[in-house]
């Protein structure tokens, strides 16, 4: 058998562990929110017509599943590969995972659809602005947490 301690591993995380598992806990609560929406303030509707979509769609979609796939890496971290995992490895997948998911959103929200009928207009809601936020934070953190791999857990 193996003498696998799950408490003893995470007791272990360092902040940057913890916060990255955090933003993406919050990217996957973000992604569905009101991420873009139409307005349609013209024609015959009184009081304007408007919908929204979440970030399921597209390359946005994508990039939420690499930034959770990013925040699956960092909480099994201390189970993969046992004691002897080179220690910049699963860092380095997951700051990988997490800058290609974040720049697949940013590009996505920054590219919205045109809207194709006057008197509409195309934004970013809400939460597109908090999920933007949370994408970057799991990105720089997940950058960080290369940086300091092999670290002290105990000063970071």
């Amino acid at each position: 058998m193996s003498d696998y301690d799950l408490e003893d591993d995470h007791a272990s995380m360092s902040r940057h562990d913890l916060v990255a598992v955090g933003a993406g806990f919050l990217v996957f609560v973000a992604s569905f929110l009101p991420w873009y929406g139409v307005t349609f303030n013209g024609g015959q509707a009184e009081s304007g017509v408007n919908g929204s979509v979440d970030a399921w769609h597209g390359l946005a979609g994508i990039g939420v599943i690499l930034l959770l796939f990013s925040a699956v890496a960092t909480a099994a971290e201390p189970m993969l590969l046992g004691e002897n995992r080179p220690p910049r490895l699963v860092p380095a997948i997951a700051a990988v995972l997490a800058c290609v998911g974040a720049a697949f959103v940013i590009i996505k929200s920054l590219a919205l659809p045109n809207a194709l009928v006057p008197g509409a207009t195309v934004s970013l809601r809400w939460g597109g602005w908090v999920l933007l936020v949370v994408v970057v934070v799991q990105a720089l953190v997940s950058v960080l947490r290369v940086v300091h791999a092999g670290d002290d857990k105990r000063l970071t």
